[in-house]
């Protein structure tokens, strides 16, 4: 796995090498709850460091888990690295808490020796916990003292709960097998800060701690030194699409753009502007006083401004019409004189005084678009017309252009009101929006994707501004007065308020305007080229020009080519014209298409780059034959080639249904894979008891998994396995029907036996066919478990022998303790009890050996013949060990009778204890004196022992004859009669503490055998009444038999309030 270090997305820009550096990265919060099923909650976590035995600190979290379960909760503690940069998650410890489980708590602190090396070991907590093979030192810090003692409650009252469950431990804890564990390697070498000190030398630099970092564009695998500048330009060059700041249709258009030189040329447009302020007047009808204005017809464009072109009083509020704007425009066409035919009207807009009117040539009107205009009053009241702008937009080509043409407000000390004139003028003079149906948004450089905003004029390539702009000279009258006489015009405009401005940036800022080389254009007498004296001169008519900023291409190229003032007497202004050549782009379509296709191309493989994705490897899971309670693992890689991190989880098909089928969990199950980063995820089958038999009966085992990507696509992982059919958790009347071993019962025949069975008849109906797992188990027993010390008591690996019970195997030697477990682990997992919860409370209630049988008489057939039987083979075992005890205690007098120098009174007592003490043990009689007489005892243990082997002689040859290994001849017998001799085997014992007498009721035992069963049992009984083997065991020994035998016949459900009635009932069992 990559172990390489974190690396953020974005690098500040405070630079590694000073000696102020950035703070580190938070520390991302570990979600505990995201790695485990909702049957499970984490109820308590404690930060610390963990070690077994001498292996090094490891930093973990301990957390305390709880899981709910068919039977109640049931916990464990889970000690989990939480996740870093490099891996996920990982699990190097899970210790149940069942029977077994111990923790103690140890607290050091401070040393009071003023050594160095005695203080350098830090105050802490020890809790240590361990369970079977596993012991786990948790160390604390002091800090935690708190958490740590509530952590320790539940740890109590977990185990408390456990101690008291009526499960067989290998029922228990199924759910831990779904989580793979990775224990700590031997190398692992982690500073333990919580009670040492810190000695070691990072291996691996983190980003806080080094002037190393990765650049965004290059392999992760690949580490270089970068400034913030180059990667702030890779960012910009290769922005992520998914953040929130990002425009689709920005990046098309920019990317586009940039490669405009691919699919436009460029075309010269020629333009020519004026301006002139009419002072209210009327052009003489047929004049060509205008021509000096209008050109020689040699320009493109001709966009005329007027102001005061209409000064009437009712005119400020109230249209007049357009007379006076048709006699301008017919006196601009007669200036054109024999051109005017190459010319025709293309917009005009007014507002009051303020006109525009826009010719083109014919030939390039096709060639122009998108004409738009716009008119705001500044005058009297805000809006009056006395003051006012105007503007017409278009587009020309693909270059867009915008005129203004503006009369601003008068006199020299008015300078801040015509500041505010621009500002009103630049911001209120807007145009709509064009209909976007029919657009590609790309390649509309200046539309803006807020759909509320209007276009406005500096949404365009060029910009001008023409008008009596009415900025003045701040020099004294007489001065601008002298500079006038002596024609010098460039020192007058070094006191001209409009260069001023532009210079300050006040207004007008990143205008352009060609230099003056003409007279002032104010104030002039009527008709004359006299200066009027009550107004000092002023360059008040200007036209100007501006590129607005644009991110998507450069500025055409312009030119101003001329810049002059006209000899025109008819107002007390001078109009004033500019010609500009332009440069026009021009687009081949086809081109553009072709381009902006490829541009796609590149924003698809940006999203690809930034789209959090992994690549996946083992989206096809074979986990192959499944058996019960024995865990699969199959792998799931995941590796992040993307430039983000991945965030993952796993998808539920819907809300109220979990991720996968219980009995598989993929882990983890949500995580956050970073740039480089590859980790694998663990998937695990583990059958418990609940599913062996719904899997066994026809359910399906497979399953899909959706693997979730934040951001991502989904990618599915198909799980498949085979479970290999168990006898585990089946219900008795089906294994009573299996005519074969569960795995050679075809699956069409196991669903038919999964159908519920008829109404459950009772002891007085017919016999039950046995429950042949069960009892070939309860044979073995009967064969090599007599005897056997802790035979019932010990827990034992129980799988194997239920796969020979599965497979139909013979089951070999030496497994007496693991046959018996099993027995327990069958009865207990069985969906019904072998007593019914609907007869527990007449069970709680029997107080003798009668009442406790007569309960059993309403209880099905089939259970009744399993809990008799099993209840003979544990006094049949039990007896066993009792006898042996008694004879050993009998061989242990008779040699201190021997050694002590008594003497054997005959041949007969001299056989007699060579029969007790075997042939190892004889004693040598040939010197004793002593009468022997009171060593009759022992002759009482031989005999008993020879009787008891020629009953064992006896019930062999009767299983021989009823054995399940020859179901023909067996076929309808009552189940109880295969125990049947070891049941009246268990009537032998003396009166004790759990003893073997009568049956209190020998008819209802004998309904319960069927009638050869029962006179072969009162055929036996009555032979051996005689003679009885007490059998009295330790009273911790037989209270941990009876716990044992609970769930068994209770089932697993624990009922705190009658615990006693349970236990004394079993005892009436035993007894009986």
């Amino acid at each position: 796995m990559s172990t390489l270090p974190v690396v953020p997305r974005r690098l500040s820009s405070r630079s590694f090498l000073g000696t102020a550096q950035p703070p580190p990265p938070p520390t991302a919060t570990f979600d505990t709850i995201a790695l485990f099923r909702q049957t499970e909650r984490v109820i308590a976590s404690q930060s610390c460091r963990v070690r077994t035995g001498y292996l090094p600190f490891v930093k973990v979290e301990a957390l305390l888990v709880v899981s709910k379960t068919a039977t109640g909760e049931e916990a464990a503690v889970f000690i989990v690295t939480p996740p870093t940069a490099s891996e996920a998650a990982n699990i190097l410890y899970i210790v149940p808490i069942a029977l077994g489980f111990k923790h103690r708590l140890e607290q050091t602190p401070p040393s009071p020796s003023t050594s160095f090396f005695a203080q350098s070991a830090k105050p802490h907590i020890t809790l240590y916990i361990s369970y079977t093979a596993t012991n786990l030192e948790l160390r604390i810090s002091a800090s935690q003292t708190a958490k740590v003692q509530k952590l320790v409650a539940e740890l109590r009252r977990l185990n408390d709960a456990a101690n008291s469950s009526a499960s067989p431990r290998s029922l228990t804890h199924s759910w831990v097998g779904l989580y793979p564990v990775r224990q700590p390697q031997d190398d692992v070498d982690e500073v333990d800060d919580s009670g040492s000190p810190d000695n070691t030398t990072p291996g691996v630099l983190s980003p806080s701690d080094s002037t190393i970092t990765l650049t965004v564009d290059t392999p992760l695998t690949a580490l270089t030194t970068t400034s913030a500048e180059s990667n702030t330009a890779g960012e910009e060059d290769h922005p992520d699409p998914y953040l929130p700041t990002f425009s689709r249709t920005a990046f098309l258009r920019k990317r586009l753009f940039a490669r405009q030189d691919k699919w436009s040329t460029k075309s010269d447009i020629r333009i020519r502007i004026a301006t002139y302020n009419v002072n209210d007047k009327i052009p003489p009808k047929g004049t060509l006083e205008l021509a000096s204005l209008v050109g020689g017809g040699e320009e493109d464009l001709l966009v005329f401004g007027f102001q005061e072109a209409d000064l009437r009083g009712q005119a400020l509020l109230i249209s007049q019409g357009s007379d006076r704007a048709e006699s301008w425009e017919t006196a601009l066409t007669d200036g054109l004189g024999a051109r005017s035919g190459e010319f025709e009207k293309l917009v005009r807009t007014q507002y009051v005084g303020v006109m525009m009117i826009v010719f083109v040539r014919k030939t390039l009107k096709e060639h122009i678009s998108r004409v738009e205009t716009s008119e705001r009053g500044i005058g009297l009241l805000g809006f009056g017309g006395n003051k006012a702008g105007v503007a017409v937009r278009l587009k020309i080509h693909d270059t867009t252009l915008c005129f203004v043409n503006a009369h601003m407000a008068a006199f020299a000390t008015a300078l801040e009101r015509r500041r505010n004139d621009y500002l009103t003028l630049k911001t209120g003079l807007t145009f709509p929006r064009p209909n976007e149906d029919d657009l590609t948004p790309a390649f509309e450089e200046f539309l803006p994707e807020n759909r509320d905003r209007l276009l406005g004029q500096e949404d365009a390539h060029a910009l001008f501004w023409m008008g009596d702009l009415n900025y003045r000279v701040d020099l004294p009258d007489t001065d601008v007065r002298k500079l006038v006489e002596e024609k010098k015009w460039e020192e007058m405009l070094g006191k001209d308020q409009l260069r001023t401005d532009i210079a300050s940036g006040k207004s007008f800022a990143g205008f352009s305007e060609h230099p003056i080389t003409f007279p002032p254009s104010f104030k002039y007498v009527h008709g004359s080229k006299t200066y009027d004296t009550r107004r000092a001169p002023a360059y008040t008519d200007r036209i100007l020009w501006s590129f607005p900023p644009t991110s998507t291409s450069p500025p055409p190229s312009l030119t101003c080519r001329e810049y002059t003032s006209h000899e025109i007497l008819w107002s007390d202004h001078r109009p004033v014209s500019a010609t500009f050549s332009v440069e026009a782009r021009v687009v081949d379509e086809g081109n553009r298409s072709i381009e902006f296709a490829g541009v796609r191309k590149d924003l698809d493989k940006l999203e690809e780059i930034y789209r959090p994705s992994l690549e996946v490897e083992g989206t096809s899971l074979e986990f192959g034959d499944v058996r019960y309670r024995q865990p699969v693992e199959r792998e799931i890689r995941l590796r992040n080639l993307g430039k983000v991190p991945a965030s993952f989880n796993f998808k539920a098909p819907s809300a109220d249904k979990p991720i996968c089928k219980p009995f598989m969990w993929p882990f983890p199950a949500s995580a956050i894979v970073e740039p480089g980063q590859d980790i694998t995820l663990k998937v695990v089958l583990n059958v418990d008891e609940i599913w062996a038999a719904k899997l066994t009966l026809g359910e399906d085992i497979n399953d899909v998994l959706v693997l979730q990507i934040t951001g991502g696509k989904d990618t599915f992982v198909t799980v498949q396995a085979t479970f290999l059919p168990s006898v585990v958790s089946l219900p008795l009347h089906v294994l009573s029907a299996l005519p074969l071993p569960i795995r050679q019962v075809p699956l069409a025949d196991r669903k038919i036996l999964a159908r519920p069975p008829a109404p459950a008849g009772s002891n007085s109906e017919g016999p039950a066919k046995p429950a042949r797992d069960v009892w070939r188990l309860l044979e073995y027993l009967m064969s090599t478990g007599v005897g056997v010390e802790g035979l019932w008591i010990e827990d034992t690996e129980v799988r194997d022998v239920i796969e020979y019970l599965d497979t139909g195997k013979d089951i070999p030697g030496g497994l007496d303790k693991e046959v018996a477990s099993t027995i327990l682990h069958l009865l207990a997992a069985l969906p019904t009890p072998l007593l019914p919860v609907s007869h527990h409370s007449e069970c709680l209630k029997a107080e003798d050996r009668d009442a406790a049988f007569a309960v059993l008489e309403g209880v099905p057939q089939i259970h009744t013949n399993v809990l008799i039987g099993l209840m003979s083979v544990v006094k049949l075992c039990a007896s066993g060990n009792a006898e042996d005890k008694k004879a050993e205690e009998t061989k242990e007098t008779v040699e201190q009778k021997a050694t002590s120098g008594l003497e054997v009174s005959d041949e007969a007592d001299q056989t007699k204890i060579e029969a007790v003490l075997g042939d190892d043990d004889k004693v040598d009689v040939a010197d004793q004196t002593d009468d022997l007489t009171q060593v009759g005892e022992p002759a009482e243990v031989v005999s008993g022992t020879k009787e008891r082997d020629s009953l064992d002689e006896e019930l062999g040859n009767k299983m021989e004859e009823i054995s399940l290994d020859d179901g023909k001849k067996k076929e309808g017998l009552p189940a109880v009669g295969l125990l049947g001799d070891a049941i009246e085997l268990g009537k032998k014992g003396d009166q004790g503490e759990i003893s073997f007498s009568s049956p209190p009721r020998k008819d209802s035992v004998a309904s319960a055998m069927g009638s050869s069963s029962a006179e072969t049992a009162g055929s036996i009984t009555s032979s051996n009444t005689t003679s009885k083997a007490s059998i009295v065991q330790p009273a911790e020994s037989q209270q941990d038999l009876v716990d044992k035998l609970c769930p068994a016949v209770f089932g697993r459900a624990v009922v705190e309030n009658t615990r006693h009635q349970r236990r004394r009932f079993i005892r009436l069992l035993l007894e009986g």
